[in-house]
C-alpha cells in the first residue's frame, strides 16, 4: 500500500514514434499569417512605396492584389531594384507549385522545404484552390515551431538521464561541481517524489557528462562546441527567445532538427 501524501510514479519510455505522432499534430496552420492579415502591394504600386511599407510592417513578402493572387513580391528584390519608379507588377515572381503547402503540412515538412529554397521566398498555404495563408522564414520562429524542438530535446534529455541513471557513480566523476547536484537532491530529498540524484541534473550538467563519458563516442559528438550550441539552441526554445536572427537561421534549423533525431535513434538502440 502506498503511503498516504506520497505520489505513485510509474516513467513511460517516450518512443520516437510516439513522439512523431505528437509533432505531426504541429502544422502550416499553428504559424502561418492568415489572408485576413496579409498585407498586399498593388500592381502598379512604385517600388520605393512598398519597399517602404515592407520594412515598416517588418514584411519579407507581399502577394499582389490582383483579382485572384498569383504573384508576389519580396522585400529582398525590391530592394535590389535600383529605378524607383518601377512598378510592383514588373518585378513580381509568379506562384509556382513548389511556393504551395496546405495547412496540414507539418512543421518537420515546413523545415525541409525551407531547407531546399535557395532564397527566402515564402510559401503560400492552398486550401481548396484559394490562398488562406502565407509563411514565411521568420514566422518559423513562432510558438509552434518552439513546441516542436522543445518535445524533441526534452525526449532526448529523458533518454540521457536514463542512460546516467544506470551508471551514476561512474558518470558523477565527469562533472566539474557535483555538489551542486547534490545539495538540490538534497532539498527536495524529503518531498517523497521518488526521484533519485541523477534526475536533478540540469542541461549544462548533462552535456558535461555526455562529452565527458562514453555517451559522448555513442553519439558520435567530435566537437564539445556541438554541445554547448545544442544547450543555447535548447534555452532559447525553453525561453521563448529568438531562434530565427539571420537567413542562415531558417537552413540551419533543418540541421538542427536531423542531429536532434539521429542522438534519440542511437541512444534509443543503445
Amino acid at each position: 500500500m502506498e503511503r498516504k501524501g506520497k505520489m505513485p510514479h510509474r516513467k513511460e519510455r517516450l518512443t520516437f514514434s510516439h513522439l512523431q505522432r505528437i509533432l505531426d499534430l504541429l502544422t502550416a496552420k499553428s504559424i502561418m499569417t492568415p489572408c485576413n492579415e496579409f498585407f498586399f502591394c498593388q500592381p502598379d504600386q512604385k517600388i520605393s512605396d512598398a519597399r517602404r511599407l515592407l520594412g515598416d510592417k517588418k514584411f519579407s513578402a507581399a502577394p499582389l492584389h490582383d483579382v485572384d493572387i498569383h504573384r508576389y513580391v519580396t522585400l529582398k528584390k525590391l530592394e535590389k531594384t535600383k529605378d524607383d519608379a518601377t512598378r510592383c507588377e514588373d518585378v513580381a515572381d509568379e506562384i509556382t507549385v513548389r511556393d504551395v503547402a496546405t495547412g496540414d503540412t507539418n512543421i518537420k515538412n515546413l523545415l525541409e522545404i525551407f531547407f531546399e529554397r535557395k532564397d527566402p521566398v515564402p510559401l503560400f498555404v492552398l486550401e481548396r484552390n484559394s490562398i488562406t495563408g502565407l509563411i514565411t522564414g521568420a514566422d518559423l520562429d513562432k510558438i509552434a515551431v518552439k513546441v516542436f524542438f522543445f518535445v524533441l530535446i526534452s525526449a532526448l534529455e529523458s533518454l540521457l538521464l536514463d542512460i546516467i541513471g544506470d551508471n551514476y557513480k561512474k558518470y558523477k566523476e565527469c562533472l566539474t561541481n557535483p555538489r551542486e547536484v547534490e545539495g538540490r537532491y538534497g532539498r527536495c530529498k524529503g518531498q517523497l517524489v521518488g526521484l533519485e540524484e541523477h534526475h536533478y541534473l540540469m542541461t549544462k550538467e548533462i552535456f558535461e557528462i555526455v562529452w565527458g563519458s562514453d555517451i559522448g563516442k555513442i553519439m558520435n559528438v567530435k566537437d564539445e562546441k556541438e554541445l554547448k550550441a545544442l544547450r543555447k539552441f535548447r534555452n532559447r526554445v525553453a525561453h521563448g527567445n529568438y531562434i530565427i536572427v539571420k537567413d542562415d537561421d531558417v537552413k540551419d534549423l533543418k540541421r538542427k532538427y536531423d542531429r536532434i533525431c539521429e542522438f534519440i535513434h542511437v541512444l534509443e538502440r543503445y
